[in-house]
């Protein structure tokens, strides 16, 4: 996709806008045309009610990052990289197949666009409608979300070894067992102790 803007250090002074190519790569795929690019990013602010009735904010963090894509491709234009999208039965039936590898393969990609980069990046829905005006081409609308991987850190608490084998587990007293109160009755009678089923 182009845009008629004029850029660089001498863009006052000429006439003619000079079109600077805007390329949004998806896993290594240079698609014809990006019509839409959404990005969506949210912070989750959390609240917690005290006894006055109002609710605190004491944490907040940051949500996976969310792009949709509105690719466009079609089956008379040339790759922008060369041969990417041949060997299909068309550039663009090529092109959905790519989308559907690279969202089967579940491996997190690179996303490039004009506002940023996304390192790691999954295909978490793709929509396509088929009708008569893409026979020979494309519409796909392609939503990609953001995979946070958390670092794992082993740290050494104490140098020695712990040993459960030798834990000293102190001295066990025997506990008489409680009578029944009908076994305290016959031995008040009685005088004797015996058991309630005596």
């Amino acid at each position: 996709m182009s845009s008629g803007a004029t850029v660089g250090p001498n863009a006052g002074l000429s006439s003619t806008p000079q079109p600077v190519l805007l390329q949004t790569v998806v896993g290594g795929y240079v698609f014809d045309a990006v019509l839409q690019a959404q990005h969506d990013a949210t912070l989750t602010i959390t609240t917690n009610p005290v006894e006055t009735g109002a609710a605190l904010t004491d944490n907040s963090y940051v949500n996976p990052s969310k792009l949709t894509l509105q690719i466009g491709m079609s089956d008379v234009l040339k790759d922008r990289i060369p041969g990417q999208f041949s060997g299909g039965p068309s550039r663009s039936v090529t092109a959905y197949q790519a989308l559907k590898q690279l969202q089967m393969s579940r491996i997190p990609v690179a996303v490039t666009t004009r506002l940023g980069t996304y390192p790691s990046m999954l295909v978490a829905e793709i929509s396509v409608t088929d009708d008569n005006t893409t026979a020979y081409g494309l519409k796909a609308t392609v939503t990609l979300q953001e995979i946070l991987v958390a670092t794992v850190q082993v740290v050494k608490i104490s140098s020695r070894p712990q040993v459960t084998g030798s834990t000293n587990s102190g001295t066990v007293q025997p506990v008489a067992p409680n009578q029944s109160i009908l076994s305290q009755i016959l031995q008040a009678l009685t005088g004797s102790p015996q058991l309630a089923g005596q």
